[in-house]
């Protein structure tokens, strides 16, 4: 792997997992307004800086000790269809079997699961569940521990996903009307409906909307966050590849167009990816401004702007 020539002045870590030809998209929608119960409405969307995040578990065949077996008969689909929604129960649901986010007794503000704030109480987030659940290094606190979790491979059926909501130190949190856990079920037919864990009626606060892509529909670079942003220290950029990229680039210019900085050149697998940027140009802290982040690979490239405080 090549470095650029500014590699001493800055350290990145690349995470890389397996990529997908078949993608699941999903949208999740947030309305805090119907949120009806205040002990886990998320203080009725008054919420530190808007943040909002998601704690989601993927129920498919495979599970871990000692939680569940190793893995269920991956063939019988009907069966484990029937398993991720018989499992739905209020307190430590065996659906919870491929974990994303942050929960537990220390909830970190560093986006992972966080909410896009549309405005008027309402929070968004969109994901491929290929790709979103198939990173454990997402997995950074949760009341049961690491071990909870496996990692999302190849081949797998989605079944049920289950959701918990939080603030961005968790000290408010958002739930269904009896404050437990929500789940989402029919993904495997397409058609999600979001139900309550202790009588299984629908859940009108949470809509979700999800689509299968196929190949040609799945861009080569894709869910690409920066975080935080603004930020007056380390930037941490995450991002997905669909191929192997012999000659990747993460550029950084100014809004003239002006090439400020190259983070990273060189070859990177495919599969999610997270690198690490101290915010310094040759030892040096970059000027308070916004710039433009460009990703580009052979074939395709993504634009994000970045704050600097």
């Amino acid at each position: 792997m090549k470095f650029i020539k500014q590699v001493l002045f800055f350290l990145f870590i690349i995470v890389q997992f397996k990529s997908y030809s078949q993608s699941t998209w999903v949208r999740f929608e947030l309305d805090v307004k119907q949120m009806l119960n205040p002990s886990c409405n998320l203080n009725m969307g008054d919420v530190d800086s808007n943040k909002v995040y998601a704690h989601l578990g993927l129920c498919t065949c495979n599970e871990q000790s000692p939680f569940g077996p190793e893995n269920r008969d991956c063939n019988d689909q009907s069966a484990n269809e029937l398993f991720c929604t018989t499992q739905i129960t209020p307190f430590q649901s065996r659906v919870w079997q491929h974990v994303v986010g942050n929960w537990g007794p220390t909830p970190q503000d560093d986006g992972v699961g966080l909410m896009t704030y549309e405005g008027d109480s309402i929070w968004s987030m969109e994901f491929i569940i290929e790709d979103y659940f198939s990173d454990l290094t997402l997995v950074q606190d949760t009341s049961m521990g690491s071990d909870s979790s496996v990692v999302y491979q190849n081949g797998l059926i989605p079944y049920t996903i289950g959701v918990v909501f939080r603030d961005k130190d968790g000290f408010y949190s958002g739930r269904d009307n009896g404050c437990n856990d929500i789940f989402i079920t029919g993904l495997k037919n397409g058609n999600p409906q979001v139900i309550q864990s202790v009588d299984l009626s629908a859940y009108e606060a949470l809509t979700v909307q999800m689509t299968t892509l196929g190949l040609d529909e799945i861009k080569d670079i894709r869910n690409v966050q920066v975080y935080p942003n603004p930020s007056s220290g380390p930037v941490f950029i995450r991002f997905t590849l669909q191929n192997y990229e012999q000659d990747l680039q993460l550029n950084l210019y100014d809004l003239q167009g002006k090439l400020v900085f190259q983070l990273y050149e060189g070859e990177m697998k495919s599969g999610n990816h997270e690198i690490r940027w101290d915010g310094e140009v040759n030892g040096n802290k970059l000027s308070a401004s916004k710039y433009v982040l460009e990703i580009r690979g052979k074939s395709h490239h993504i634009m994000e702007s970045v704050i600097v405080n």
